[in-house]
């Protein structure tokens, strides 16, 4: 049967789901959770009928008003996520309040009140804060309420992974969620907004990169969720973490509230950061305005801001000191006076400090109606933003007149309706996202020997368009004990991609004696200028799920869906020459992109009083083709070509003619016709405990497997060597050394004349992950509030190049195996094993109105292989930055130093070395003014001191030996090379400081 769901037979589907609902079910909705609870007598736990409770809100609006049953119990289902409080009260006992109850989406949160008989008159509340742990089968974090905004430099919901240990955070002053989760890079991570997937755009080459989505900003939020586990079948997509938001609704009272924040680079800002003395000036402003249309029925909420983020930079790279013409000379002196003198061209911008600068806008509405038993959401935003010498991965130049254009646009609808044992949620959302990189002025440029970069990108220019439409239905039944879910979901994808690694060009010199000469190699992309891969993928799922009481303190889920990708058949042609040569047809389109994924999970609410929660769970998680990846095969498939050079190069930072530079050959793009989509398996088991005074304790483990990455080949290397270096790695290619750089000569190392690099994408990865955690917490809106977040995790994988830009880096330096093994597995790029999160504050009871804060946050520096300079390739592959360095016993104390793991007289094992741990520590206070708003929140004076106190981080130096610039290549009779190598002093160290800045900030904001 032909599962390709046309949209409008997904919409029909969908609406006759929603018409065959009928009733109420309870804590299995992706927007909104549940709370339940039992009142007993103090004395002998006895339950106690007809106890009034009102549940309110964070602002005392109420939002339930019920009693409780025969055995004491309570219920609210489908509860918005957020903070609420909830009263027990009685004629002869003693009402007691319950504040900071947590309701989490697609949870039920436990309470237990113990009620004491009193005699009339009763003049007070007991206040208590029990911190009702939510009970459903999820493993992740929940950050509601005050710490939504709590130390927030940056403002999109993104930038919460700066507070939490669940995935690897950034550690390098850019904003956007995680560079990791679960062992895997950030694009197999997924953001969902009120139950719709969200789009998270990142250059291709970027996988590793933190990406932002700034339309959704923290004040607009009434919930995260940081989900590395959610065992809902509902779920889709998502081999990484989970990042689900949850948007604000408006209240029954009319609320303003602005805010204004500035700061600048001037004051405070370490000298090293700042050696330019830029003033850095930033500003935010804003206002969220939100209030009733119908009371209790209609209500609406607005936002708007803008914002301008002005970062200086260090020096592109840390040591100036260098070597010219047999001199001691100054690196960046030098390098402008040869481009100046030699080329006549100005590079002042290229080698001096950058001040990266972020400016936009975005605004969100959200408008909420409630008519009888159907709840209306219609939400609809717009973001628009620019930014300045942006970071590029670990790109070593500081990108100056490099622009990125972008913007977003968000619209989601979704209708629930809901009945005594039953409820349909319908959900419509459209999301388009553009980003256009634009390129820096000069070319990139690379000198080996003294490990540096100026001028651009190779990854530059490039543009990216993507529009998606989404439409999904669940319907929740009540059976007895089961709570049954199905669904259907249906996703249209348009996704349009102009780029080509190395279109502006790529100069490599030697060193400074050969830049001045114009020695080197030189690398672009051409042809296909008018072609643009434009595919149109869709995909669809449907769904089954129970959730079964087996008890009153049990429950059990089990949950099925099946998936399947769609992908255009005629977007790749076939390129007849290649097909003659090899015998592979480079067309070849996936066709398993299909699966199943059951997901199995228990919850086990110890007595019902959810004091003690025992979760866990596992299931299969099946991901979809990158559309990045799909468009490189369609514009790769023989309309681009590689020019390469090697030589003198006298019109640099103009590209050389054809005669200096000539056409390599065609560049391919191929899948395998093996190919199958990425699929993760998750398990994982948490234990939750809760104490009075509203603290919690959360311990938890995981492991995740992920199946069929894609890995890339290179078909068209030699399959013959020409020789081996002294150390026994394998060539084949003829070497050739200009200074401290050594590249094949174009050509020498193909199999087939008229093709360049043909890369075949196979599905051979893997990874695996493992993960333990704690985290206590103690959250009060007064009083001391504590979080303490510990993780640790180890990961291996197989898959090369996840943080490089170049695809060819991305290639195994030994295909033919090392010693039998294959040399790639091992540990991951993302192999982060400590994460650490340590946060407090007080805030003031009564009308005073002031808090102190304080962040302190660790995480273990980030894996890389000991080997040579960018650009050196001396197994003559025709990738730069891949080859790992032969460990003789010269290199022993380069290694210890560099807190590496040793060995003598073998290669370098994939990310043996980790770069030093990051951390920093963030203060901030506040004071209220006296301005309060009709919610009870005021206006107050804020000041953070972001990094006070931080560690240097940036590009480390990973090449452990250089080629000797004044020693000689030598090749015997059989081809076999000698190369000229000395040990690199400064291996280890930081090539350009990359630190998330110092920074003072003042502002005013609302608070609670």
């Amino acid at each position: 049967m032909r599962f390709d769901f046309p949209l409008a037979r997904g919409l029909l589907f969908c609406a006759t789901l929603s018409a065959l609902a009928g009733r109420t079910a309870l804590g299995q909705s992706l927007t909104n959770g549940a709370l339940r609870g039992v009142v007993l007598y103090a004395e002998d736990a006895s339950p106690i009928t007809g106890v009034q409770l009102t549940v309110e809100g964070i602002d005392g609006r109420a939002v339930a008003f019920l009693e409780s049953d025969e055995a004491g119990g309570f219920e609210v289902p489908l509860l918005a996520p957020g903070i609420y409080r909830v009263l027990a009260e009685q004629v002869g006992l003693q009402p007691v309040r319950i504040n900071g109850v947590v309701v989490a989406a697609g949870q039920i949160t436990a309470l237990s009140f113990r009620l004491e008989r009193r005699p009339p008159p009763i003049d007070r509340v007991v206040e208590l804060t029990l911190a009702g742990t939510s009970a459903g089968a999820t493993l992740g974090h929940t950050v509601s309420g005050p710490a939504l905004t709590s130390g927030d430099r940056f403002r999109p919901v993104t930038d919460i992974s700066r507070d939490v240990t669940d995935v690897v955070r950034p550690g390098d002053g850019r904003d956007g969620w995680a560079l990791s989760s679960g062992g895997l890079p950030a694009t197999a991570a997924r953001l969902w907004v009120d139950g719709l997937p969200e789009i998270l755009t990142r250059h291709p080459a970027l996988a590793g990169e933190p990406a932002s989505a700034p339309l959704f900003q923290r004040d607009a939020l009434t919930q995260a969720q940081i989900l590395s586990a959610g065992f809902d079948a509902e779920w889709r997509g998502y081999p990484g973490a989970l990042l689900a938001a949850h948007t604000a609704r408006g209240a029954n009272q009319m609320t303003f509230r602005p805010y204004a924040t500035g700061s600048s680079a001037s004051l405070g800002a370490e000298a090293k950061d700042n050696p330019a003395d830029s003033t850095g000036t930033s500003f935010q402003v804003g206002a969220s305005l939100s209030g009733p249309i119908v009371r209790d029925t209609a209500h609406f909420a607005f936002r708007f801001d803008f914002q301008q983020q002005r970062t200086p930079s260090a020096f592109p790279w840390e040591n100036d000191a260098a070597t010219y013409q047999g001199a001691a000379v100054s690196l960046r002196e030098t390098i402008g006076s040869i481009a100046q003198d030699t080329f006549g061209v100005a590079t002042r911008s290229a080698v001096e400090p950058a001040v990266r600068t972020w400016r936009g806008f975005s605004g969100m509405g959200r408008l909420d109606w409630r008519l009888g038993r159907h709840d209306l959401l219609f939400r609809i935003g717009y973001a628009d933003w620019k930014e300045e010498s942006p970071f590029l991965l670990d790109e070593r130049s500081n990108l100056a007149g490099a622009e990125v254009q972008s913007s977003d646009l968000s619209g989601a609808l979704s209708v629930t309706s809901a009945w005594e044992n039953a409820a349909n949620e319908l959900r419509l959302g459209l999301t388009t996202s553009k980003r256009d990189w634009l390129a820096a002025v000069l070319p990139a440029t690379l000198l080996a020997t003294e490990g540096v970069a100026f001028g651009g990108s190779a990854a530059l220019p490039g543009g990216f368009d993507t529009q998606a439409l989404d439409v999904s239905d669940a319907v929740h039944f009540q059976v007895t004990r089961h709570r049954l879910k199905v669904g259907v979901s249906y996703t249209v994808l348009d996704y349009e991609q102009d780029y080509r690694f190395g279109s502006a060009g790529v100069f490599t010199f030697g060193g400074l004696d050969q830049f001045g000469r114009g020695e080197g190699t030189f690398y672009q992309t051409v042809g296909g200028a008018q072609e643009r891969a434009a595919p149109k993928i869709s995909s669809g799922g449907v769904f089954l799920q129970d959730t079964w009481a087996a008890s009153p303190e049990i429950s059990l889920l089990l949950g099925l869906r099946y998936d399947r990708q769609l992908l255009p058949e005629n977007d790749i042609q076939l390129n007849e020459n290649w097909l003659e040569l090899s015998g592979l047809p480079n067309d070849v389109v996936p066709k398993d992109n299909k699966g199943w994924a059951p997901r199995i999970g228990f919850v086990w609410n110890v007595q019902g009083r959810g004091e003690w929660i025992l979760r866990g769970g596992g299931g299969l998680f099946n991901g979809g083709i990158d559309p990045a990846l799909f468009s490189e095969a369609v514009l790769y498939d023989g309309a681009v070509s590689v020019r390469r050079g090697q030589g003198l190069f006298p019109s640099w930072p103009s590209a050389p003619d054809g005669q200096l530079a000539p056409n390599a050959g065609q560049l391919l793009t191929l899948f395998s016709d093996q190919y199958r989509n990425p699929r993760a398996f998750k398990a994982g088991l948490g234990i939750s405990r809760t104490f009075e005074n509203g603290v919690a304790l959360h311990l938890g483990g995981g492991y995740h497997h992920t199946d069929f990455l894609p890995r890339r080949v290179d078909l068209n290397l030699s399959t013959v060597q020409t020789g081996e270096t002294q150390e026994g790695r394998p060539v084949y290619g003829t070497l050739v050394k200009q200074g401290g750089l050594v590249s094949p000569v174009p050509g020498s190392n193909r199999r087939f004349e008229g093709f360049d690099l043909v890369s075949g994408i196979e599905p051979t990865g893997f990874s695996d992950y493992y993960e333990a955690s704690v985290l206590v917490e103690r959250q009060l809106l007064q009083g001391v509030s504590l979080s303490l977040g510990y993780t640790f995790s180890r990961t291996t994988d197989n898959v090369l190049g996840q943080r490089t830009l170049n695809p060819a880096d991305q290639v195994n330096p030994f295909p033919e195996g090392l010693d039998g093994d294959d040399w790639r597995e091992g540990t991951s790029d993302f192999d982060v094993p400590h994460r650490l999160a340590l946060s407090a504050e007080y805030r003031s009871r009564g009308t005073t109105g002031f808090s102190l804060g304080a962040r302190w946050r660790f995480r273990s520096g980030l894996p890389f292989t000991p080997g040579f300079q960018p650009g050196v390739d001396v197994n003559g592959d025709g990738a730069g930055n891949n080859d790992p360095a032969f460990l003789d016993a010269n290199l022993s104390s380069a290694l210890s130093s560099a807190g590496c793991s040793s060995g003598t007289n073998l290669f370098a094992e994939r990310n043996s070395c980790h770069e030093d741990a990051a951390h920093s520590l963030d203060l901030r206070a506040s004071v209220a003014l006296p301005v309060r708003a009709p919610d009870g929140s005021r206006l107050s004076l804020v000041l953070d001191a972001f990094n006070l106190v931080s560690s240097a981080v940036g590009i480390v130096d990973r090449a452990i030996v250089l080629v000797d610039p004044n020693g000689v290549l030598g090749v015997d009779g059989q081809g076999n090379v000698s190369l000229p190598l000395v040990v690199n002093p400064n291996f280890g160290n930081l090539i350009s400081r990359r630190n998330d800045p110092r920074l003072f900030r003042i502002g005013l904001r609302m608070e609670y």
